[in-house]
């Protein structure tokens, strides 16, 4: 832009950039609150409205692998204009819906341009700032991202309540559009020139068949019968593509996903804790507000208010959880936040039993502290587990991952209350989880390794 010096150019696009990706997660918790008025809108059962959560999920889960190479394919500037403009009209039509079918493939739109838009994020920052100005930038983003994400249930309630469900699709189009125009102004494309990427189509369409078939036969068990053939076949279809994506991926030179990098104790450990705080965060995310219409028949507005107590921490925490990390190693962080999570899960259950707010807010707050002092030093760990080189695959695969547990996360709370167990249920279910999974957790001390700046972003 003319006139601007290239300082302003380069935090402007930062910005412009991070509300992109507040936007992507923001789209994640947003509808939590408005699902329940959807439903009944559009008559829906509560296996077919949380699909319209998990469709999102899904498309963006298994195309966020690849989301970041279209931008060596195409340019980041064309990228950029195609997958912000399709997700604007995705958006739009979305609000119009007056059927699932529709709703649920626009949303299947929507996290197909997600997965290009969240890691244009990055590679914007990394492109444009140099190293020791680039963990500044990334941080700027995280901090971005994650206040749009506190932000959610509170915006989705204000937006049901005083207008209708359907402007929380149509709020996204002029954040898109502003920040989407913004950062093409701003950006410009560095020297040199980078390789065209090989994609391993194969594991591509492994990877999708794999999760698609074994989230449909989770989401669709408690409606169609566990023991049909429909989700008989879809289960093992799903273990088999994942098996097969898994095989195939480890006799590539240039695989979707490297997973032998799986072979690091502490990196596996890292990944697994990362996957689930996200599948514990949409939980709350999503259920909590639910709960709070459903049960204690709150205004979608004030059950959105009431949900903010738990996710207001995580933007504030992230940092420090992170810079506690680096002074002191990762494995007491994570251990003990894990710990307090599990604590916390199993109140907050408990608390739901008794049908008063009051009771649960201090049990949600407390998830809220604990959560960045897990899951931001399971990050850290990640990147100090694997050379310098493989710093942007670990980046992708924390994308990955992440969003793969909160996928599973949106599965666990639809099954769980298509059988009637209800919400206390899935609470304790997830305390159970974790505490099922803390010995697997056990990551090495990494007191003398620090952040590989270029790598995970704190927050995201």
């Amino acid at each position: 832009m003319a006139g601007l010096s290239e300082h302003n150019r380069r935090r402007g696009l930062v910005f412009a950039m991070g509300g992109l990706g507040g936007l992507v997660m923001l789209d994640e918790t947003v509808l939590g609150v408005s699902l329940p008025a959807i439903q009944t809108d559009l008559g829906l059962s509560a296996t077919t409205a949380h699909w319209i959560l998990n469709a999102y999920m899904l498309a963006f889960t298994c195309f966020a692998a690849i989301g970041g190479k279209a931008i060596d394919l195409f340019g980041l500037r064309p990228a950029l204009i195609a997958s912000c403009s399709l997700f604007a009209v995705a958006c739009l039509i979305a609000g119009f819906a007056d059927n699932a079918a529709l709703l649920i493939m626009m949303r299947v739109v929507q996290g197909l341009c997600a997965a290009i838009m969240f890691p244009i994020t990055f590679a914007a920052a990394t492109l444009t700032f140099e190293s020791d100005e680039r963990g500044r930038a990334l941080g700027v983003l995280g901090a971005t991202a994650t206040l749009f994400l506190a932000a959610g249930p509170l915006i989705g309630g204000v937006l049901t309540d005083l207008l209708s469900w359907r402007w929380v699709f149509w709020i996204n189009i002029p954040v898109v559009g502003t920040a989407g125009v913004l950062a093409c102004m701003l950006w410009r494309a560095p020297d040199a020139k980078s390789a065209r990427p090989d994609i391993d189509r194969i594991g591509l369409i492994l990877l999708l068949v794999g999760l698609t078939a074994l989230i449909f036969g989770l989401m669709e068990g408690p409606d169609a019968g566990w023991g049909t053939r429909l989700i008989y076949l879809s289960l093992a279809g799903g273990i088999v593509g994942l098996s097969a994506f898994v095989i195939w991926e480890v006799r590539q030179a240039s695989p979707l996903i490297d997973v032998r990098l799986f072979q690091s104790p502490a990196f596996t450990a890292g990944v697994l804790v990362f996957l689930l705080t996200q599948m514990s965060k949409i939980v709350v995310a999503v259920l909590v507000p639910q709960y709070l219409q459903l049960d204690l028949s709150y205004s979608a507005l004030w059950a959105g208010a009431a949900t903010v107590i738990a996710v207001l921490p995580i933007p504030f925490l992230s940092a420090p959880a992170g810079t506690i990390a680096d002074k002191s190693g990762s494995r007491r962080p994570v251990l003990g936040g894990l710990i307090v999570l599990i604590a916390a899960n199993l109140c907050i259950g408990a608390a739901m039993l008794l049908d008063n707010y009051l009771y649960l807010a201090p049990f949600l707050l407390i998830w809220g502290i604990a959560l960045p002092f897990a899951m931001i030093p399971a990050g850290r760990i990640t990147a100090n587990a694997v050379p310098a080189e493989k710093q942007g695959e670990v980046s992708g695969l924390l994308i990955t991952f992440r969003l793969i547990g909160a996928t599973l996360g949106v599965t666990l709370g639809s099954v769980f209350l298509a059988i009637g167990a209800g919400f206390p249920a899935v609470f304790c279910t997830v305390g159970v989880i974790l505490w099922a999974a803390r010995p697997f957790a056990g990551l090495p001390s990494a007191r003398n390794s620090r952040l590989h700046h270029d790598g995970i972003l704190t927050g995201y």
